[in-house]
Formats: C-alpha cells, sequence, structure tokens
C-alpha cells in the first residue's frame, strides 16, 4: 500500500512525500543548444546535493538514466540528478573522445552552467556538487576535477582516466571502478579507445592522491583500495575479471563512498 493511501486509512497525521518530478532542461551554448534530463525526487528538501550522471560515448543521458541505476538511489538518499547530453553522444575530456575533442567542445563549460542553473532552479547545495561517469563519461568526470580545481566535493569515474593536464587538483572524494580486464581503457593503461594513450588507473588517481596529502599505503578489502589522508578520500575499486562495463550495484556503491 502507498505512502498516500496509508496515510488516509489511518486519518492521523501522517505526511507522505512530495512526488518525484522530471524535467528536461535546455540552454544555450557557445558549442549550440545543450540538453539535460533532471529527476528531483521528493525527498530531495532545500539544499540537496547534485549529481551529474555522464554518460559513455554514443549514448545519451535518457540512457544513462534507464540504465545505471541513479534515480532509485537519489529518491532514497534525497539528491537531485541530472543526466546532461554530449553533442553527438560524446565528451572533450582533453585526448579523448569523437566530434566532441575534436571540435574542442566545452563540456565542462557546459556542465558548471548547468550547475549554476540548478542551484538557482532547485536550491542544490554548490559544496555537495558531484560528477560520475562511464567510460568517456568519466574522463570528463577527471577533466572536471583536474580543470576546474573546488568545483566538486567528488567524482566517481567508472572505466575512465586522466586525459587532460591535472598539475593541481583541490582535495576531493574520488572513487574510481575499473576492470581489470577492460581492453579499451586499459587497467595498467595503453592504447585504447579512440587511439588514446591511457594512463594506469594508478596514475590517473596520482594527482588527487598527491592533493590529499596521501603518502600511506591503502586500507584493502578485498578488491576495494582505500586511501584516507586528511579530510577526503580516494577510493579504487578493481573488478577482477572485469571489462568495460558498469557493474551491477556501482550507483549505490559510488554513492556509499562519495556522499
Amino acid at each position: 500500500m502507498s505512502t498516500v493511501l496509508l496515510c488516509l486509512a489511518a486519518l492521523t497525521g501522517c505526511t507522505a512525500s512530495p512526488a518525484p518530478t522530471n524535467r528536461t532542461i535546455t540552454m544555450p551554448t557557445a558549442d549550440g543548444e545543450r540538453t539535460s534530463l533532471v529527476h528531483r525526487p521528493g525527498t530531495a528538501g532545500a539544499g540537496a546535493p547534485l549529481v551529474i550522471v555522464l554518460h559513455g560515448s554514443g549514448g545519451s543521458g535518457a540512457e544513462a538514466e534507464a540504465d545505471l541505476g541513479w534515480n532509485a538511489v537519489a529518491d532514497r538518499e534525497g539528491f537531485v540528478v541530472a543526466y546532461p547530453d554530449g553533442l553527438n553522444g560524446t565528451w572533450n575530456g582533453g585526448a579523448c573522445c569523437g566530434t566532441a575533442r575534436r571540435n574542442g567542445v566545452d563540456d565542462v563549460g557546459f556542465l558548471r552552467a548547468l550547475t549554476s542553473r540548478l542551484t538557482a532552479e532547485d536550491g542544490i547545495d554548490q559544496d555537495r556538487v558531484y560528477a560520475v561517469g562511464f567510460s568517456n563519461g568519466g574522463i570528463l568526470a577527471y577533466a572536471w576535477a583536474c580543470t576546474r580545481p573546488g568545483d566538486l566535493a567528488g567524482i566517481g569515474p567508472v572505466a575512465g582516466a586522466v586525459l587532460v593536464g591535472c598539475p593541481a587538483p583541490a582535495p576531493l572524494k574520488v572513487v574510481a571502478v575499473h576492470g581489470a580486464a577492460d581492453d579499451r581503457v586499459p587497467f595498467a593503461g595503453g592504447p585504447g579507445a579512440g587511439g588514446a594513450q591511457y594512463p594506469s588507473v594508478d596514475g590517473s588517481l596520482a594527482p588527487f592522491l598527491a592533493a590529499d596529502g596521501c603518502a600511506s599505503p591503502p586500507e584493502k578489502a578485498g578488491g576495494t583500495s582505500t586511501w584516507t589522508c586528511r579530510e577526503d578520500r580516494v577510493v579504487r575499486e578493481v573488478i577482477d575479471g572485469g571489462g568495460h562495463a558498469w557493474p551491477d550495484g556501482t550507483a549505490d556503491f559510488l554513492w556509499s563512498r562519495l556522499r
């Protein structure tokens, strides 16, 4: 029985959460009109966190919403989630990928403008903005954290890598999920998708470990390595035998460590 029906049946002071709302945002940018789906749960009050979910190359915001499991986590935990669209299904994360990279699309600028709009329209907490993404989307999450220090509270790249200069990122939470057998963005680094030369996962994490003053070895539990240094945390989750994929339960895993 729904919360609303239980309240009516009891005829007591029960208050149901408002229904979630879904909308599409359209924004003009220097690279053309940009769109994003936005899911705001009834559980998301004023000052809620924002999670921006970035699809992989060839994907879309609608596919990310349908496939990656974030709406259910947002409904339970009370945060706003946005699913922007890359131009022609790709993001410019540096040395990859596709049309967005070739045309020098300012995707980080688009995401910053989207965050500003959602701050105004949804009252999100600018100190709790997170970027998560798969593959090309994970590459862009890294690029955002590297090129605009202080914008984000945390990133969750899945099967991604750093493909921009990253000399001085701000300390933030980083939760990297990667298949050990990934042949498109190789775990150990090397040539991969889009003709790019990829750093290893540890190489991608190194600037963020340095930013947080991490000198000690990680605490290990199974395939999860966690560095707890100053106030923030870096996590590496290795999927033994895993390929280039978004594993089941990843949204829950990322949020449990980013929040």
